[in-house]
């Protein structure tokens, strides 16, 4: 059987290269394509700036496009396959639907993975280099009121977490309604609020006002307030144009890793803070990637079909489930931001239906 796997992994590694080329570049083009070719052109940016926004932009758009490549990859090799009865010729030695379709999910599982490490590991400092090479270019004022989150690590154990509910003003080097949790050996040790922050450039601090610090490691819970002329300091190892930039690069499903987005759920938990939008970003890290099983079992069993053969109705299927599945998703994300549904039925609602219409696909062509 050996054989077997190897002959259908070959039928959808061409197809699969293909989608992930093409729809990443359909994507870029989408969203990005206009912003940095004025870049280009309104800013006189250098060439090779402009390459390593274009290459620091790929990465996350290939968390999305692994899915869509692995439906055209089924759609196309298992089309190609029934068109020259391959498949009836399995068929008629015993080989069943089911046995066809192990080493497309094996592959899929693996592409799963593949997606989730790239989401976690490379995505989150990719899009920083890039929103810090965008800033640059097109020097971009650094101020703004929306909210934010960040981590701060130190040995790759997490040591302060912090939310800026009202923004930056970079320029002042002061920050809005601030949010801290302190960690001491992987535990919450210390909570802090403060209506203002402003940066101490002399030693990169933090000089919080009107606000409360709170202990949460110790069996008796201390509480000290700061108001007027008293501040409490906080070392948050970021600089105004740092905490600014990690506000303008993607969104925090981008800027922040699974377990970072925890411990800024943990956070906002303990501050009050509508969490419902992290909560959705959190799940979504492992429902995104699981896409790509979901598309793997709606393409089998379509692609084994005749008419499937054809390389234009395989790919303009293709297109038209991704677009179901992903406008499901975004519905139900809106669904789970505003408190509709809970967030992680928001998130696995599209993953669990795709999953079942593909396992009822494959019963239904096997029979």
């Amino acid at each position: 059987m050996k054989l077997l796997d190897k002959h259908i992994l070959t039928e959808l590694l061409g197809p699969f290269l293909f989608g992930v080329a093409a729809f990443t570049s359909l994507m870029f083009a989408g969203q990005d394509l206009f912003k940095i070719t004025e870049m280009l052109g309104k800013f006189h940016a250098p060439i090779g700036d402009i390459v390593k926004l274009v290459l620091l932009r790929m990465p996350m758009f290939v968390v999305y496009t692994l899915p869509m490549a692995m439906l055209l990859a089924t759609l196309l090799g298992f089309g190609r396959l029934s068109g020259d009865s391959e498949v009836v010729a399995l068929f008629a030695g015993g080989i069943s639907l089911y046995r066809i379709a192990v080493p497309v999910a094996i592959v899929a599982l693996s592409v799963t993975g593949i997606s989730f490490v790239i989401s976690e590991i490379v995505v989150p400092s990719t899009s920083m280099q890039f929103e810090t090479i965008r800033a640059k270019l097109v020097n971009e004022p650094l101020k703004t009121d929306k909210s934010f989150a960040g981590v701060v690590e130190k040995d790759g154990v997490t040591s302060t977490v912090f939310y800026v509910q009202r923004g930056i003003d970079a320029e002042k080097g002061t920050l809005k309604d601030v949010v801290v949790m302190q960690y001491r050996e992987n535990k919450p040790a210390a909570f802090i609020y403060g209506s203002e922050a402003r940066w101490n450039m002399e030693d990169n601090t933090w000089a919080f006002m009107n606000g409360y610090w709170k202990s949460l490691n110790t069996g008796h819970t201390m509480t000290m307030t700061f108001s007027n002329s008293e501040t409490h300091i906080v070392k948050l190892d970021r600089t105004p144009k740092e905490m600014a930039l990690l506000q303008k690069g993607a969104d925090a499903q981008n800027n922040l890793s699974f377990a970072q987005l925890r411990s800024v759920l943990k956070m906002l938990n303990s501050s009050g803070q509508d969490i419902n939008t992290y909560r959705v970003q959190l799940y979504q890290k492992i429902s995104i990637p699981l896409a790509t099983l979901v598309f793997a079992l709606i393409g089998t069993p379509l692609g084994l079909r005749p008419h499937r053969s054809s390389s234009a109705m395989g790919l303009g299927l293709s297109i038209v489930i991704i677009f179901a599945y992903w406008v499901l998703m975004n519905y139900m994300s809106i669904l789970g931001n505003s408190g509709v549904i809970h967030p992680a039925a928001a998130s696995f609602i599209p993953t669990v239906a795709g999953i079942a219409a593909g396992v009822f696909l494959i019963v239904r062509a096997a029979k």
